[in-house]
């Protein structure tokens, strides 16, 4: 197959958008990080394409900060031309978030994430280890902590995959620290069963991805098996082990509105 570059129009815009406010960001000395697919395409140069060639469409800027940095967020972004409205900070508040949308482009919408990603499960942020994006380890739990996992999400984490190595206490931002990763795993057995579930389903999911060549297909069943393999080989707590005792009768993760 031919791989070149198809980004779509939208895409573009949605690109360019990202690193005006990531430039502006780091001039005003501001924490903002990049989440989401467009994290996805920048942390992951060498396997980019592969969101075009699997028809991975980005919808808008999803964005990582503190909540201490709140205000001079929302300066930064008023002053390259984005609005929100007070009924909609409100609402979204309750969420751990608030939302942006371009003034002359209402389709370009930012969503901001504070202190953590809280979905399904939370994903507390680390952005002083890594720039544009969030670390490689909040980035591959912010997809792997979905319950009702999709193929966009399939999508995002095989390319990542693709790209990155992995590793334990690894301070290298192109290699993906297992760490906090085993750490959740072994203490909270919802985000456990979570994060396992999901990787048993990418690596059946795997063989119906036709862009990729066995090759590809294999290096990413074999990371994700290294992953499954440190997950389950460390020790449980006994919090952990009492709440595997009710398994998944009970519900184990957060509703998301």
């Amino acid at each position: 197959m031919n791989r070149k570059d198809t980004h779509s129009t939208f895409d573009t815009i949605l690109l360019e958008e990202a690193e005006k406010i990531i430039k502006k960001a780091d001039e005003e000395g501001a924490i903002i990080r990049l989440m989401g697919a467009i994290a996805f395409r920048c942390h992951c140069p060498k396997y980019s394409n592969f969101h075009e060639f699997m028809d991975r469409k980005l919808t808008d800027i999803d964005l990582a900060s503190y909540t201490s940095e709140s205000s001079r967020v929302d300066r930064l972004l008023r002053n390259i031309g984005y609005v929100t409205q007070s009924y909609v900070q409100v609402a979204m508040a309750t969420l751990g978030r608030s939302m942006y949308w371009k003034q002359d482009n209402k389709q370009v919408k930012v969503d901001i994430f504070w202190d953590e990603l809280k979905m399904n499960h939370t994903i507390n942020f680390r952005l002083e280890l890594d720039r544009p994006t969030i670390p490689l380890s909040e980035m591959l739990q912010e997809k792997l902590q979905i319950v009702k996992l999709n193929w966009k999400d399939i999508k995002d984490t095989v390319m990542l995959l693709m790209e990155h190595d992995i590793a334990k206490q690894c301070k290298d931002q192109e290699t993906i620290d297992l760490t906090p990763i085993i750490k959740k795993a072994s203490n909270d057995w919802g985000y456990y069963y979570t994060f396992t579930t999901n990787i048993k389903k990418i690596q059946e999911k795997l063989s119906e991805i036709e862009v990729l060549s066995n090759a590809e297909k294999s290096v990413v069943q074999e990371k994700l098996s290294k992953i499954l393999e440190a997950i389950e080989r460390e020790p449980k707590s006994i919090g952990w082990k009492m709440r595997a005792k009710i398994g998944p009768k009970k519900r184990w993760y957060n509703e998301v509105e």
